[in-house]
């Protein structure tokens, strides 16, 4: 208490304000211990309108999402009261190469139709999803989209794909097997 005291001649005593860092852990620790307790934010009547969403990146680099990837997310987003964003990334494609460019075409094609059917699950689960197709080097993909799109709690990604992608991100990284 006293570390937060500072002495000022003109004002009297003052409260230091806490760092961004603390707030941040102090925010992951609640919504930690009220999903082990099996609550949401939704259930405190903590979600409000103008509020900004916590955020769950699902990352697929193949085009599909797998189920086991997909379960997951939404189980972890319902309990813990945040939004899914499902993040697919492709190979970077150089310009004007027309068998490249099909192949863009085909991945984003099948990344549109498994996006589908997770919307539909996070639909059912009643948990908010939306659905963004990237292209480029994941890593960098990742770190980027996840700056765009603020208050990003954590990515998910298969275990298969991290080795394979050399998925290495500053964000909390979680894998799932399956």
């Amino acid at each position: 208490m006293a570390a937060r005291l500072r002495q000022s001649p003109e004002d009297g005593l003052r409260l230091k304000r806490h760092g961004r860092l603390r707030e941040f852990l102090e925010d992951v620790g609640q919504a930690v211990a009220m999903a082990q307790s099996g609550l949401s934010g939704q259930d405190l009547g903590m979600s409000s309108q103008g509020v900004e969403r916590k955020k769950i990146v699902v990352v697929s680099t193949a085009g599909e999402f797998s189920q086991a990837l997909v379960r997951h997310a939404l189980s972890v987003a319902g309990r813990l009261g945040t939004e899914v964003v499902a993040l697919s990334i492709g190979a970077p494609v150089p310009a004007g190469d027309a068998h490249a460019q099909a192949a863009r075409e085909l991945f984003e094609m099948r990344s549109l139709r498994s996006a589908a059917n997770f919307s539909l699950q996070a639909g059912e689960a009643q948990v908010p999803f939306r659905h963004v197709v990237r292209f480029g080097k994941p890593a960098e993909v990742v770190e980027s989209e996840c700056g765009r799109l603020r208050r990003v709690e954590f990515v998910l990604a298969s275990k298969e794909q991290r080795g394979r992608d050399g998925l290495h991100v500053s964000m909390p990284l979680f894998e799932v097997v399956g």
